[in-house]
């Protein structure tokens, strides 16, 4: 062999040798790139199967969320509403729970869940019965005294005043004779506020008053007296009722009236006859003796007086614009009015129980003008209850108005004094 191709020989031979090397070299880096990569963190490969694994898991997550949700849907929809069971029950049997309602309308949302609201506690029947509530003590007690007193309409009508003004004072009618009115006096406590007097008492209590009015010491009577304390005070309301019911009926004045009575009424007749503008009054009485009072008082006022019996009551020629009847109620007297006068005349007819009066009634049998004595009641209460809330007749009641349209309904009559339509 030459050496030439001896040459060529050991070249060829030698080429794989290089070759081998270089491979076992490149493996050798890839191997250190893997390892490499996977000390980093994960191979590209390993990374897409995790990928994988996590969106199959929020896929499964998912259907198990909806899966859920329809589960509560279909509970919801199997719990009975408005609507009857039977008919809840085959709606839930013709539609699939896992299907979402198309055909039918859709059912309103559910209310949140709200927390209870709190119950007021319950008193049963039994725990009534055996624990009654107290009912709660009147802050001020008032009466109206007179014998007899079952007939009297006071309380119905100060009851009426005090709801109206929203206070919880109490009234009542309590039968109290003349010897016994001292000795009931000096036994009230300082609850009470307040009386009411009706015959015998108004003269009768002057002497147990610590103070009067003028109007009561004009006319010899108290009707209202006020529990102040250690004072005792009295007054007369009964002058302004009778002037205050007469004006409510149209009546503003009377130069001339009859004055039928001469007891305590009288004298207040008397002088709401003054108040009137009356310049003449001619009292009309069973015993002329025991009414001799009546002319110091009309001269006091200022009025002419004439003191005549009953039998000459319609004697004169000239027609009253007036005729006050202080009479008790029921009472028939020879007083007799023609026609003529009591179609002229208003009649004024301080009684009231029972009603008409006969006086009333004749005066109703020609058409002629009658005012009840309710009327006068009721405004004369009105000032007591002034009296009464602020110990001052003049000062007038909060939203008096309204106060004293609830005391006139109490009893049945109009603002005029006339009885109410049944």
């Amino acid at each position: 062999m030459s050496d030439t191709s001896k040459q060529r020989r050991d070249e060829d031979l030698a080429e794989p040798a290089v070759l081998e090397d270089d491979t076992v070299e490149d493996s050798q880096a890839d191997e250190a790139d893997e390892q490499a990569a996977v000390e980093d963190g994960v191979s590209e490969a390993s990374a897409e199967a995790s990928i994988a694994a996590l969106v199959e898991a929020e896929r499964e997550r998912q259907a198990e969320e909806a899966a859920v949700e329809d589960a509560e849907e279909a509970v919801e929809r199997e719990a009975p509403h408005d609507e009857p069971e039977d008919e809840a029950e085959g709606e839930d049997e013709a539609e699939p729970e896992s299907e979402p309602e198309t055909a039918a309308e859709p059912e309103p949302a559910p209310e949140p869940a709200k927390a209870p609201a709190k119950q007021p506690t319950k008193i049963s029947a039994k725990s009534t019965a055996s624990k009654p509530r107290k009912p709660k003590a009147p802050s001020r007690k008032l009466a109206v005294l007179g014998s007899p007193i079952a007939h009297s309409k006071s309380p119905q009508l100060h009851q009426a005043a005090y709801e109206a003004l929203g206070m919880d004072w109490s009234y009542e009618a309590i039968d109290v004779t003349e010897d016994a009115l001292p000795e009931f006096i000096a036994g009230l406590g300082p609850e009470w506020r307040g009386l009411s007097l009706t015959m015998p008492l108004k003269k009768a209590v002057l002497p147990l008053l610590t103070e009067t009015d003028r109007i009561a010491e004009q006319t010899g009577g108290a009707n209202t007296v006020l529990l102040d304390g250690e004072a005792v005070r009295g007054f007369n309301t009964d002058v302004a009722g009778i002037v205050r019911a007469l004006q409510a009926a149209g009546l503003e004045q009377a130069h001339y009236v009859h004055i039928l009575g001469g007891g305590a009424t009288a004298a207040s007749a008397l002088v709401a006859a003054a108040e009137l503008g009356a310049d003449r009054v001619d009292a009309h009485v069973r015993d002329l003796e025991r009414s001799a009072w009546i002319e110091p008082l009309a001269n006091q006022l200022g009025l002419r007086v004439r003191i005549r019996p009953f039998s000459q009551a319609d004697r004169s020629l000239d027609v009253p614009d007036l005729v006050i009847s202080t009479l008790p109620g029921g009472t028939t007297t020879e007083a007799v009015y023609t026609d003529s006068t009591r179609r002229r005349s208003i009649l004024f007819d301080v009684a009231y129980e029972p009603w008409p009066t006969p006086l009333a009634r004749q005066w109703e049998s020609v058409g002629g003008r009658v005012v009840s004595g309710l009327a006068m009641l009721a405004h004369q209460a009105l000032l007591q209850v002034r009296v009464f809330v602020s110990g001052d007749p003049l000062q007038p009641l909060e939203d008096e108005e309204a106060v004293l349209a609830a005391m006139l309904d109490a009893v049945g009559i109009d603002a005029q004094g006339a009885p109410l339509e049944a």
